[in-house]
């Protein structure tokens, strides 16, 4: 397909997304190609349009889908979707589109279904076309009223235009509103850059304190939000109208945009003589969701970089709102080393949020410092405030990070940290007062599911073949840990050693055939905690240094631990777990515990327990993402990329070098349907 614009030619998986080979039109010495495509009704459009008509080509239409990333296209936000219109454009109501047709067919009722399942996901979710870090929104402001929304739109907005409307349009809707609603709130939505002065609206805001009922509001607050505080919504063209029907409100149209014209919206004040005989069927919301944002747009994945469906991007855009509300606009980070520095900003890739690297540590009211682990914990000792305790996730990696392997999870804890027991820490807050919904324990438990078989650990290291059982009729697994690791330090009130931990265990169960399995890091020799072979001989039947972690768990009836996060893997897997420190996972009733945590009074099932530690806790990010500025990926997204990378033999370092080679071959499980 050719292409009007280098601006087009520059979208990031455009190839994907129109499944053929993308080339600029000028220059051309030989065109093979079908097809040219622009971009809306601009001057690429046009472009094509001419060129189409000289060289008897294909005329398409490109433009950015409904829902279209994070950020804004002017800040270089590339699109997660767009359509590709082959008859018109969606926003040209002065001729059919491809859209229009779709909408002419008959209604379905497995596509009405998952568009009701859809749109709830968008309405829980507050997800939009863009999906700025939003200012909270003020709901005091709504109460004990009825109110009215207008939505302005910035001067020379195409839609306005091609639906038939004009500046004119924007008055009467004004003058409607007030005339029909005396009695009612009247805000007047305005764009935040008309108010900056850097562009123009429709109406003339000084004027406005004339309305005794009308309020300008020019908050930058998320749209679904704001909609659901509505009894009316008063649009031109505007595409948060089609977003207000989403969410179950009365909506009056002044233009025709392809929403209107349906028997969805009230259009006595539309140009209705733009759309002539056509648009003379009644269709459902749900319809309207499912051929505009199901069939018509196109969406493509920043995981795999393939063509994807809209709950893959949902899922995504999901955990990027709720991570980017979690943060302030403006982030510090301290005592980071070089590598470090490397993926650490990509974990921040949001609109509106920057982080800066500190050489000196300086601390101003309200800011927020990124700090590793010690550095974190001796910035706090010195009475520092607004730390956030940055240290690896649970799913880390394929390779040991002593290697220095990027990490694909960090965890980001502003309350304290998940191994120190001596205090809280935002994951002990969390699974102390999760409250799950049944489609939250279905997906930790196809998540457990998916563990199991996919036989996934923290570092994913390990030879994976088959061990046999020992004839014994309980068989133990003692897991060796690094011994100056904080877990120990901040989780451990008697056992400090491994050898310590391997004689306790063997004192207490000198009948049971006990394997020991040393951490990667101190077999490989990079950190403290070898034992030596005379006390291995004394203590354990078996001392397995090369298996996985994972192949020894099947073989085992229990696991005796410190606080190695191997318990955890343990009874994801079913088995029994001894702790003899408190690590983050004993204390909830799912583990056999030597030490007491007061704070740890609930009971937690199996699957609230990995929700909290693997969904709500742990922040994901993969490379491949990077290109789409999307900060953040979901568990499911790394463990994929982990089976790929097993499967084609690579670790981290290399596969971040030639993952756009293969990354196609990525299956990303669909656990949102």
């Amino acid at each position: 397909m050719l292409v009007a614009s280098k601006g087009i030619l520059d979208i990031q998986g455009l190839s994907a997304l129109v499944g053929e080979p993308i080339q600029y039109f000028r220059g051309l010495k030989r065109n093979k190609h079908q097809s040219i495509a622009g971009w809306g009704r601009k001057k690429s459009f046009f472009r094509a349009r001419s060129y189409a008509e000289q060289h008897q080509l294909d005329l398409l239409c490109l433009e950015d889908g409904f829902i279209r990333s994070m950020g804004l296209g002017k800040d270089d936000f590339p699109p997660l979707s767009i359509v590709y219109d082959r008859t018109g454009i969606y926003f040209d109501a002065t001729q059919s589109s491809d859209l229009e047709q779709l909408i002419q067919q008959d209604e379905t009722e497995a596509h009405n279904r998952r568009a009701t399942q859809l749109i709830q996901h968008i309405i829980d979710a507050q997800i939009s076309k863009y999906n700025l870090k939003f200012h909270p929104l003020d709901t005091q402001k709504f109460q004990d009223q009825k109110n009215i929304l207008l939505i302005d739109q910035t001067f020379g907005d195409q839609s306005i235009h091609y639906a038939g409307a004009s500046e004119a349009s924007f008055k009467q809707m004004l003058d409607v509103a007030v005339v029909t609603h005396p009695e009612a709130k009247i805000w007047l939505k305005v764009h935040p850059d008309v108010i900056a002065g850097k562009a123009k609206g429709h109406f003339d805001l000084a004027k406005i304190v004339q309305y005794a009922n009308v309020e300008v509001y020019a908050e930058q607050v998320n749209p679904i939000a704001l909609l659901q505080q509505m009894d009316e919504v008063y649009v031109v063209s505007s595409q948060m109208g089609f977003e207000a029907l989403l969410c179950g409100k009365k909506v009056h149209c002044f233009g025709m945009p392809w929403y209107a014209g349906w028997g969805q919206t009230y259009d006595q004040y539309a140009p209705n003589q733009v759309i002539g005989s056509r648009r003379q069927v009644e269709r459902s919301v749900q319809h309207l969701f499912a051929c505009a944002y199901l069939k018509y747009a196109r969406y493509i994945s920043p995981v795999t970089g393939q063509r994807c469906e809209l709950e893959q991007i949902l899922a995504l855009l999901e955990v990027n709102v709720k991570g980017q509300h979690q943060l302030p606009e403006k982030l510090f980070a301290y005592g980071f080393s070089a590598w470090k520095k490397r993926f650490l900003p990509q974990f921040f890739q949001f609109p509106k949020v920057s982080l800066s690297f500190l050489k000196e540590f300086r601390h101003k009211d309200g800011q927020v410092t990124l700090a590793w682990g010690k550095n974190a914990r001796a910035l706090k000792d010195q009475g520092q405030q607004g730390i956030l305790t940055v240290e690896d996730g649970f799913i880390r990696s394929s390779g040991l990070g002593a290697n220095l392997i990027r990490p694909y999870s960090l965890v980001f804890d502003d309350v304290g940290i998940y191994y120190d027991a001596t205090q809280a820490s935002r994951l002990e807050t969390i699974l102390a007062t999760l409250n799950l919904n049944q489609r939250q324990i279905d997906r930790a438990e196809q998540l457990i599911t998916q563990l199991k078989q996919m036989a996934i650990s923290k570092y994913n290291v390990g030879k994976r073949s088959q061990l046999s059982r020992p004839s014994h009729d309980r068989v133990l697994l003692v897991t060796g840990q690094v011994e100056d690791d904080e877990s120990i330090r901040w989780g451990s009130l008697a056992i400090k050693t491994n050898l310590d931990l391997l004689k306790l265990v063997r004192t207490q169960h000198p009948d049971a055939y006990i394997i020991y399995k040393p951490h990667p890091d101190v077999q490989s020799g990079l950190r403290l905690g070898k034992i030596a072979d005379a006390d291995l001989q004394c203590y354990a039947d078996k001392v397995e240094q090369d298996i996985s972690i994972i192949q020894c768990l099947e073989i085992v009836d229990e696991l005796h631990t410190i606080t190695s996060l191997s318990g955890f893997e343990a009874l994801l897997r079913g088995k029994t777990v001894y702790c003899y420190g408190m690590p983050f996972y004993a204390g909830w009733g799912l583990t056999i515990d030597v030490c007491v945590n007061e704070r740890r009074q609930r009971r937690l099932m199996l699957s609230e327990l990995v929700y909290g530690v693997l969904i709500e806790y742990a922040a994901y990010n993969l490379p491949a993402t990077t290109p789409f500025k999307l900060a953040r990926v979901n568990v499911e997204d790394v463990i994929a990329q982990i089976v790929c990378e097993r499967s084609q033999n690579v670790t981290s370092p290399r596969l971040q070098s030639t993952f756009a080679k293969f990354r196609a071959k990525i299956k990303y499980r669909n656990i949102f349907k």
